[in-house]
This record gives C-alpha cells, structure tokens and sequence, in this order.
C-alpha cells in the first residue's frame, strides 16, 4: 500500500481552533512525484469567496490521502506540495519508530493490488473488455461534463453507454450525438434500477464499470478498474474513490465533512466468511466500507444471472435509493468478493443547498431500510430475519454517533441531517415504501411489455 497505512492527513474542514465549518474550499490535486499542486475549477460559482484549500495527496499515480489547508487559496497552492512533502515525511519517520523499519512505495502493499506505476501491468490492461454506462435521466449539462471526461480516459473503452431514464425531451439525445463515442439508449421505465439494468442487456463485454451524470472520472479511472480485477480474478464487483469535485457551497463542505462518498485510501476487499445468513450479515454490516453506486463496475454474466439490480429500489421511485448496495449486499450472500481500489478516482458534485441535502438524507434513510428490511426478504426468512438485525443495530449504533456528533459539533453536523436520516427510516417502515416500490415496478412491466427484463417482475 504506498504509504497508506502510515499516512493519515485528515478531512481537517472546520475553522483552525473552532467547530465551524469553512464556507467553501478550493479542491485540488498535490502530485508528489512532480512537485505540483493544480486547482480544480469549480463545476459552479462558489457561494462566498473560498477559504482555503481542500486537496486530494498523489504518489506514483495513486491518492495516499488528503488535507484541507485554510489561507487564500492562491498563496496556499504555491507552498501546498512541500506542506504534503513534509507531512508525509512526518507520517513515514513515525511508521519508522513505531515499527522499526523503513516506508518505501511499496512498504505494506497488498501483493494483489494493482499499482498505476507498474509498467507491467499497464501491458495487461485492455480496454475492450470494458464497457462504461452513464444512467441520466434530465441533467444534459452534467452529462456534458461526465462524457467530456470520459473521453479521456487512458485506455479505449468497447462503449459508453447513456441510458436516458423515462426521458421528457430529446435534450439527453443531442448531447450525446456530440460524443461519437457514445451510444444513446432509451429506458421507458422510470426508475435507475431499470437504467441499469437495460445498461446490462445492452452492453457486450465481459465487464460493465457504472458511474453517474454528476461525476467527472479520473483519466486512468477504467484503466484502474482493469488492473484490479487482473489482481483479483475472484472479485465480481470492484469499487473506488469518489473525490468531491468542488466544496463551493456550505452543504457541499458539510456533506464532505461528514464523511461524503469517500471510503478511504487503503485498498481492501469484503467477502462472507460462508454464505450462512449469519455470516452474510456481517458482511453486509460492512458493505459502507467498499463504495457506492457512482463508482463501481462488475462482471457483467455474473451479475445478470442473479437478476442484475431491483427495480424497486433506486432514484425514480418509492424506495428513493439502495439499488447500488442492495446488489453489493445480495452478491455479498452468495459468497462473492468485491474489492475496493481507492486508485480508480471519480469526482462527484454534491448537492449545493442544505435543503437538497437535508432530502438526499431522507432518501438515503429511505432507501437503507428499503435494502435490510424490504429487499433482504427476497433471500428467504433466514436471511431477512438477520438482515433486519444488522438494520437494528445500524440504526441505533449510526443514531446515537451522529446524534453525539450533532450536539457536540453542530456545524460540522448538523442536526437536521441527523433527524432527516431518522424520518427516512421512519418513512419506510411506517408506510411499507418498498412494498409499495414493488408495485410500482410491477406497473411499469405492465406498461412496457415489449421492453426486455432481465428476470420476471415481481
């Protein structure tokens, strides 16, 4: 691992010797190899001048961490790569004394990890094994940005798939008419478990890698990707990094501070101990530690056999979400292994106002509970009644920590993302949401029943 586990530069967003929050951040990347620190520009304007620096640490082609500087951001870029410098020297002398032993690049790294500057496996990567979907539905200038990113990548993809979600206009069509390299297909059926899903039925190579309209992928994103499932011929799934791609509103630094989509830099995997329910549901306690929906690619026969993703859950209907974990989770219950690669970087723009927060909080209740108490069922009485254990536990243990946080630090964690959570929760339970995303995804089988399925509605 390059320096992973003796590096530890922290989300430091709040104020110098205060709890509150900057207003907003520069986000930029520190490359230690060159010396250089490179703003990122903003996707959108910021909401009040920025306050500082919030940036992502390179070595070798691979994120060993990252670290928010306060200052005006012009003068904090010029000193930021000797700031990085010295806080990884610091960080490798402590690993020194503690273990007795000197930190090198590949000090500790997992001999199954790829690693970017490694010549030979490059040599092995290939593209058109490969193909990248893009599920929209309604946002033509993020996809704009995420296909002007996607066309530079490092390797050359079999295709980028733009599936276009139960579209209202042609709007998502013309913009993909100017990406030749892009394919447009049109889902009827409302609902991003149908997007991605029709994204399996279209695609043709042994791999299919997801990410969403809001996200700008790192160059070498898909060529990570290929290297880690080389060195990982079991994985079926792969996630990685997802980087904010701006902090310039408050609810954009708070959603960052209170951990975001980012899982860290150490490369790591998760599979059951058995594919006993009990040992299942630990492995879907930790299912949180491997990524999210916006970064994560498969092997594409494996996932279509076991009925690719629910339509009852995902953005489009009841359920709000979860049809990103509930796949990892079901997989996760038959024994498969997925490995997290923090060296496949995407960046995602969050929510820029505290009320689009304060409901993608609510979803995200929604939509958890819709996954452990609706979607576990599907497995059998075995695995539900486990599964609405670890949802329990979940929702106690992540109550109390957030609720703790919230009192003690409430800028940095607000309260009312806290009850939103708890309402989501609450939502789904009282009004049985995935019990009635079921019967919507029923309807719109029926609606569409010329449209291809990749199991029978339920």
């Amino acid at each position: 691992m390059i320096l992973k586990k003796a590096l530890r530069l922290s989300r430091r967003m709040c104020r110098p010797g205060t709890s509150r929050l900057f207003s907003s951040l520069v986000v930029a990347d520190v490359d230690l190899d060159r010396g250089t620190a490179t703003a990122q520009p903003p996707l959108t304007p910021a909401d009040t001048a920025p306050e500082g620096v919030h940036a992502l640490v390179w070595l070798h082609g691979v994120p060993i961490g990252e670290m928010t500087v306060p200052g005006p951001p012009a003068d904090v870029l010029v000193g930021l790569p000797d700031l990085a410098r010295a806080a990884t020297a610091t960080a490798a002398a402590g690993h020194l004394a503690r273990h007795g032993r000197p930190v090198g690049p590949r000090e500790g790294r997992d001999d199954r990890s790829p690693c970017l500057a490694e010549t030979s496996w490059r040599a092995r990567v290939d593209g058109s094994l490969v193909t990248v979907a893009v599920c929209t539905r309604g946002r033509p200038e993020d996809l704009e940005r995420c296909l002007q990113a996607l066309a530079d990548l490092t390797v050359d993809v079999a295709e980028v798939l733009v599936v276009d979600n139960a579209p209202t206009d042609d709007l998502t069509r013309e913009v993909v008419a100017r990406h030749p390299r892009a394919r447009y297909v049109r889902e009827p059926r409302r609902g991003l478990s149908w997007a991605r899903n029709r994204a399996l039925l279209e695609a043709r190579t042994p791999l299919i890698a997801f990410t969403d309209d809001d996200v700008l992928v790192h160059p070498r994103w898909a060529e990570a990707l290929l290297m880690a499932f080389d060195a990982h011929p079991g994985a079926t799934v792969v996630t990685g990094l997802v980087a904010p791609a701006e902090l310039s509103t408050r609810a954009q630094v708070v959603f960052e501070a209170c951990g975001g989509f980012g899982r860290g830099y150490d490369h790591r995997w998760l599979q059951a101990a058995s594919t006993s329910p009990r040992d299942a549901a630990a492995a879907v306690h930790r299912i949180g530690s491997v990524g999210t929906g916006a970064n994560m690619a498969f092997r594409r026969d494996r996932l279509v056999s076991m009925g690719g993703f629910d339509p009852a859950l995902g953005s489009g209907t009841v359920t709000r979400g979860g049809e990103d974990h509930e796949a990892l989770c079901r997989l996760l219950a038959h024994g498969d292994l997925i490995v997290y690669e923090p060296a496949a970087v995407v960046r995602h723009r969050h929510r820029r106002t505290m009320a689009e927060l304060r409901e993608q909080r609510v979803g995200d209740g929604i939509g958890s509970a819709g996954v452990l108490v609706g979607a576990g069922a599907t497995l059998g009485r075995a695995h539900h009644r486990w599964w609405t254990l670890v949802a329990a536990r979940w929702l106690l243990v992540n109550t109390a920590w957030t609720l703790t946080g919230s009192l003690l630090r409430p800028a940095a964690r607000p309260m009312s993302l806290t009850v939103a959570t708890a309402r989501g929760w609450a939502t789904a339970l009282t009004r049985h949401s995935y019990r009635r995303a079921v019967t919507q995804a029923r309807l719109q089988a029926q609606a569409h029943p010329d449209e291809p399925l990749l199991a029978p509605a339920r």
